[in-house]
Formats: C-alpha cells, structure tokens, sequence
C-alpha cells in the first residue's frame, strides 16, 4: 500500500513537473492555423491548459502526501499583489469580458494569461529543485534553437511553412521582429552561461544559440534591442570579473564581443545593404503614449480603464494634431511599450506592482551573488548554480528594460514568469512544512481551497474551450466570406456568436455579412423583390443586420467599430427605412463620443445627409437646400479637425454640385486634388464628377492620373474607355477596354462593348447595366480579422514612429 501511494505520489510529482517542462519547449514555438490570432492566442489556451493540469496534480500528491512545502517571500507577495491589482482592474475595466480574457484585445495583457503565469510562477518556485531548473534551461535552449533558426529563415524568404500568414518575412513564432528581437536578446546571456559551464552536446547546442541569435539581432537590427543587449552583456562582463574564481577569463570574450557590437550598432546604426531590409513597425512614440497616459488616469487613476484597453484610451485620448501625420487613421491597440500602456490601462496601482515586479527579482538575484561572493567555499554555492542565476538575471534584465521600451507578447511574458520562479527556486529555501493532518483547520481550509481551485479550473477549461470552438468557426467565416461563401460565412458567424455569446465582435461580423448577403439578395431578386419568398428572405437578412448590430453594441458600447457598423447598415438603407437617417447620425455621434478628434465619423455624417438629400423627390428642393448646409456644416467640421482631408473636399464638391456652384466646386476638386496627389482612387472620384457634368477632358484628365499611379487601376481603365469613346476617340477607347479584358477574360459586359466599338457603335449600345453615376462614397467596415497583437503585423518593412507632437 505505501509502495503504490509512493508511485502515486511520483507520478503526479512527474506529471507537475512535465506540464513545466512541456510549457518551456512549446511556448516560443506554438502557433495554431486555425484561429484568426495564430500565436497569442493559441500560446494563452496551451497554458492554461498545461499550468492547470500541473496545478491539479500538485494538489493530488499533496493531499496523497498529506504536507506541502511553502516558504513567503518577498518576490512570492509582489506577485500575489500584482494579481489582486489585475482582478480589481478587470472588474472595473471598461470591457470587462475582454481585459479578462484578452482576445480580441491584447493577450498577453489580459487577467487570464497573468493567472496562467503566475499558476507558472508558484509550481516552479514552489516544487522546483537546482537540477530541475537546469534542465528547464537547456529545453529552453532547444526552444530558442527553433525559435532563431525559423526567424532568420523567414526573413531571408525562406518559408517553410505553407500556411498564407508564414509566407510574410515579418511572420515568426513570438510576435513581431522585435518581438523576436527582445526573446532572442534576453535568451543570450544564458545561452552564454550554459555554453561555458555545460558539456558536449548541450555545449553545442548554446554555442549554436549564440551564433544564430548573433545573425538575428543583425537582421531585425532595432536600436532598443541593442540596447538590451548591451545591458545583458554587461552584466555577465560585470560579475565574470567579479567572480573570477568561477568564470573563467577566456570565455568573457563571448559577452565583450557582445558589448562592443551593440555599441558599435547604437552609435552608428549601420544598415548592411546585402541583407534583408529591417522590417516595419509603426508605433506611438513615447512622448505621444504619456500624453494618453496623463488624460486616462484623470478619468481613472488608481485602476485606469482595464487591462488591454488601451485601444479605447488612445481613441478617447488621441491628439487633435495626430491628423496631420499621414497615418493618422492608424488605431493603437497598445502604447509605446509595456510599461506606458500599463499606466493607461492599470492605472497608478498597476504601474507601482509593475515597477516593483521588475525591481525585486533583480535586486534579491543581484544581492544574492555578491553576498555569497564572501563566503568560505565549503559553504559558498557551487560554480553551476551561480552560472545559472546570472544567466537567469541577464533574462530578467534584458526582458525588463525591454518593457520600457517595448510591449511584450504572451512569449516574452512567459520567459519572464519563468525566470522570476527560476530564480526564486534556486535563491530561496521552501523549508516551511504544513502537514494536514486529518483533525486540523488547516486541513479543511486546504481542502476546501483544492476544491475550489479545482472546480473553478475545470470550469474555465470548458469556457476556454468553447472560446476557442467559437474563434476557429470564426475565422473559418473571414476565410469564406473573403472566398465570395456568403452564406457559408453567415453560418460559421452564428455558430461562433452561439459559442461565445458575450463577445461582441462576432455579432458585429454577423451584422456586416448579413448586410452584405441583403445587397446582393436585393440585386439578384431585382422585378421579383416584392415576391414572397424573396421577400421573406429579405426582411430576415434586414433583421439579422440590425438585431446584430444592436447586440454587439448592448455587449460592447465602448467599442467604436459596433457603432460604425450600425451606422454604416442604417446609412445604406436612407429611402427603405424612415428612421435611417437618424439612426445612422446617431451612432456617429456615439464614435466621435469614443473618439473625438477622428474627422472620419463627420465626413460620414456628412454623406448621411447628402444621401438623403439625394433622395428627396423634385418637389423638395426646399428642405434639399437645408440638408445640403447640414451635410456642408458637417464636412466643415472635419476640415478643421483635419485641414488636408482631401475625401471632405471632394465631398464639399459633391455638396456644391448639388447647390449648382460651380465655382465652389471646382475649388474643392482641386483641394482634393491638392492634398492626394498620390492616391489613385480619389483621383477616379474626381474624375467621375467630372464625368457626369461631361466635362469629358478634365474627366479624362483625372482618369490617366489615377493610371499613372496604378496602371491596371480597372475603374480607371473602364471610364477612361467610356471617356474616349464620348471624345470620339474610338482606338483609344478600344486599347482601354482590350486591357480589361485582359485581366478579366470572362467578363461578358466588356465583350459587349469591344463588339460595339469595334463595330463603329456607342460603346454602352445595347447594354442594360449602365454605368454607376458618381455616388457619395460610404465606406464599409470591411469585414476583417481584429486588431493584431502589437507589432505582429507581417506587412511590415521599416522601422518607424507615429508621434503627435
């Protein structure tokens, strides 16, 4: 009986510490293809999963060994306030089922992926011998192996992967490249460390690590990475020269190497032309992120509005003089870094915990080693162990200067969690042992404790399970809807809502799909709109749109994108629905409420009114008139926020059209032209105008503009061919419908009008479907995936800032 209790106990000691291990080898590779966020999203579920099952059996072999071993330290009650300050923000935060379970917001800010680290924090400082660590760190090594060969591979082109997304060089398994950077910079003290004291194969293996993240930090080439690198460097130069006896003088030339190249890469930023170009990332600057910060923490200072809430502070918050940068239509779903974001979205409390989490595990490391410098050997600890608390020590120090400078990803904060237990492990002695025995209070309070942990944790399992059915129907919809699958979409959209019933971002998708699906159902019906069963099938899609709408915004109204979406559905049925005009006025307001200094939302109020007053019967040119000064007054306000809006002038010129000044609107066309000179579709809207006052050269003059800038521009070819042949000028007009053709060889339409023109006809002769007169443009929320983690945005190709100073 004690024999099979002992193995009981065993296994589940193993099974522990195996969940551990297992987290450490997959966590900086592990990426799922089947969700619309593959890295941080899958990397949250795989460690929830993992720290609860090894959660779970530490509870079972404690209750079967009847004690556990538990020492309180400092380091142990930084974290445990850390995570009351997460739950007190989340229940306050302004969304609060997202900064609980992250996704679509930031992951790696949100309370459930702290809860999975510092589940991780307590089973390796708690449970964790000297020889556990080390073998942690040499999985880690094999991790980090995979991890900088993939990196450079891709950046170099070459993708081994079939996956769309991995085709990108930007994409990699931690986030982006200076996601990648700051890992592979943290890894490298201890990959120095180990390299030296280890032997043979793990020798190999680190020296290797060594190398490949030397070629990666040249590759991703960021000035803070260098930066972190230098501080790593100098630490182990540091204590290697004072703890000479251990460290052996012929191996300091790895991290001196170190030193001088970040050095020499800081105070000259080199870019060597023979490589791949360093990749973009455009981010706020930290001058523009404080701004935020100080007007967030004036509406909530001690908590601030939620962990992964920083898209809502910086739309609330944004400097008016953002408009002036030409990304100003950029949304931030994080700040400039860690650190920034943390005072926006945790406020005053959460900033102090962050703070002092980065300060306590490097002082109690760094006090550690110097104080055991002084003692005799025979109580000194041995060679290894210090080697590997300063390995441990440069990760923390490089992945904390790292947060100053940078946001983090689920990756990162894993290596980070890890190395604070590591380090506690190896510093600390758990020699306080609780026995249960079976009489005590202590007993049942454990029992009770185990219970609740217990049956709280198979509870989330289950949610997060559910989560993640709904994420992968999901994303199965974006995939179908963008194959032209409308219906297949819509189906895969409910499933999700179904699964996952207080996210508003599904009902949001369904809004859009639905209305998108009611368009085409419209068209196709066409003369058989009003039978029945067309009918039917139109009024269900007209409901499923607003009562979608609706629902994401009664389960998220501080998310602007539902406003839109509600807006942009009743902005598309002014004529059909009485009350369309106003609702689609209102839901604007609400956006500007959420985001003030954005000129978008009151050109869009603008385009409200010009639709109606476009369709308003001929007997009302009355009210028409005092429409169109609503739709002017409108389109004024956004110039002010934003001077250089070329869409406002080309709407003012729409606006002037239809209040027949023509001097007016030649002046806003030319504005328009003025601010966009570059930008091929506005230049095909002002040709359009131009177009249907047939003024044929000045249209023509627009549409070989927007050619020049994009050449197989098809718009610009179709109405440069209808142009031509008002002009008379039928082999012009022949070469630009012959070019569609080419790019289009099924199109039946433009068949037709080759066969006219060729044939000496009218080139529209015979055609039912005229072409679209110049309407006001209305912007759809194009269905896409959420916002990305920060900087995983594999489009990217140089670095870059946004500030609003």
């Amino acid at each position: 009986m004690v024999k099979k209790e002992q193995f009981s106990i065993n296994l589940c000691d193993g099974i522990t510490k195996f969940s551990v291990y297992l987290l450490v080898l997959l966590m900086p590779i592990f990426f799922l293809p089947w969700s619309s966020n593959v890295l941080d999203f899958n990397k949250q579920a795989l460690l929830i999963v993992l720290v609860l099952v090894g959660l779970f059996s530490w509870m079972l072999k404690t209750l079967l060994l009847g004690e556990f071993t538990l020492s309180i330290n400092k380091i142990h009650i930084v974290i445990g306030l850390l995570l009351l300050v997460y739950i007190a923000a989340t229940i306050f935060s302004v969304f609060p089922y997202g900064s609980f379970w992250g996704w679509p917001q930031i992951t790696s800010e949100s309370l459930l992926s702290l809860i999975g680290l510092v589940i991780l924090y307590f089973l390796v400082s708690n449970n964790f011998s000297e020889h556990d660590v080390f073998m942690c760190c040499n999985v880690l090594g094999i991790s980090t192996f995979l991890v900088a060969i993939y990196g450079i591979l891709q950046i170099f082109g070459v993708h081994l992967l079939p996956f769309n997304f991995a085709q990108s060089s930007g994409f990699n398994t931690i986030g982006s490249n200076g996601n990648l950077g700051l890992f592979l910079s943290a890894m490298l003290p201890l990959c120095v460390v180990i390299g030296i004291m280890s032997k043979k194969w793990w020798k190999i293996l680190f020296i290797a690590n060594v190398v490949l993240i030397f070629f990666a930090l040249i590759l991703i080439n960021y000035n803070f990475i260098w930066w972190a690198t230098l501080l790593g460097s100098g630490l182990i130069i540091i204590f290697g020269v004072l703890r000479r006896d251990i460290f052996e003088g012929r191996w300091m030339f790895l991290p001196m190497f170190f030193l001088i190249v970040s050095l020499f890469f800081i105070l000259f930023s080199p870019q060597i032309r023979w490589l791949p170009q360093k990749s973009l990332e455009v981010y706020l600057s930290q001058q523009a992120n404080f701004q935020i910060d100080l007007k967030a923490l004036k509406a909530s200072p001690i908590l601030g509005s939620g962990p992964g809430t920083f898209a809502y502070d910086f739309a609330k918050y944004r400097d008016k003089d953002l408009n002036k940068n030409p990304l100003w239509n950029l949304n931030f779903n994080a700040g400039a870094s860690k650190v920034l974001t943390s005072l926006a979205t945790t406020g005053i409390l959460g900033f102090i915990m962050l703070i002092t989490l980065i300060v306590f595990p490097l002082f109690y490391g760094i006090e550690y080693l110097i104080s055991t410098s002084s003692l005799p050997q025979e109580e000194a600890p041995h060679p290894e162990k210090i080697s590997l608390i300063l390995g441990i020590l440069g990760i923390l120090s490089v992945v904390s200067l790292g947060y100053f400078f940078y946001n983090s990803s689920v990756s990162s904060d894993f290596v980070y969690f890890f190395a604070i237990a590591a380090l506690v492990a190896l510093i600390y002695k758990n020699d306080k042992v609780y026995s249960l025995k079976s009489s005590s209070l202590l007993t049942l309070a454990v029992t009770f404790v185990f219970t609740a942990i217990f049956i709280f944790g198979l509870g989330f399992l289950m949610l997060d399970g559910q989560r993640y059915l709904a994420e992968v129907n999901y994303y199965r919809a974006i995939q179908a809807f963008r194959s032209g699958q409308k219906d297949a979409a819509i189906d895969y959209v409910k499933i999700a809502a179904r699964n996952n019933t207080n996210l508003d971002l599904y009902f949001n998708q369904l809004a859009l799909f639905s209305f998108s699906k009611l368009q085409d159902q419209i068209v196709e019906s066409g003369a058989n709109a009003q039978k029945a069963e067309d009918k039917k099938k139109i009024e269900k899609l007209f409901s499923d749109s607003i009562n979608a709408a609706n629902i994401a915004i009664d389960l998220n109204n501080k998310n602007i994108d539902n406003w839109l979406t509600k807006a942009y559905v009743c902005q598309n049925l002014i004529g059909v629905v009485n009350d369309a005009v106003d609702c689609a006025i209102q839901s604007y307001d609400k956006a500007l409420e959420l985001n003030p200094t954005n000129p978008y939302f009151l050109v869009q109020q603008g385009n409200t009114y010009l639709i109606q007053a476009n369709t308003l019967p001929k007997d009302s040119a009355q009210n028409k008139d005092a429409i169109l000064l609503k739709a002017k007054e409108k389109f004024d306000q956004a110039l002010v926020l934003k001077e250089n809006y070329s869409l406002a002038y080309l709407q003012l010129a729409l606006v002037a059209r239809a209040q027949g000044d023509t001097t007016e609107k030649v002046a806003a066309l030319e504005n328009a032209k003025k601010y966009s000179p570059n930008d091929a579709e506005l230049a095909l809207q002002i040709g359009l105008i131009y177009y249907q006052d047939k003024n044929w050269t000045k249209a023509q003059e627009e549409f070989q503009r927007a050619l020049s800038i994009s050449p197989n521009y098809a718009n610009a070819l179709y109405y440069s061919g209808l142009t031509y042949d008002k002009q008379g000028r039928n082999s012009d007009a022949i070469d630009a419908f012959a070019k569609i053709l080419e790019a289009n060889p099924n199109n039946e339409n433009i068949k037709k009008i080759l066969d006219n023109l060729r044939s000496g006809r009218a080139a529209l002769e015979g055609l039912v479907a005229q072409p679209p007169a110049p309407t006001t443009p209305t912007t759809s929320p194009e269905p896409t995936n959420p916002p990305s983690e920060p900087g995983t945005d594999s489009s990217e190709t140089t670095k870059k800032e946004t500030d609003t100073r």
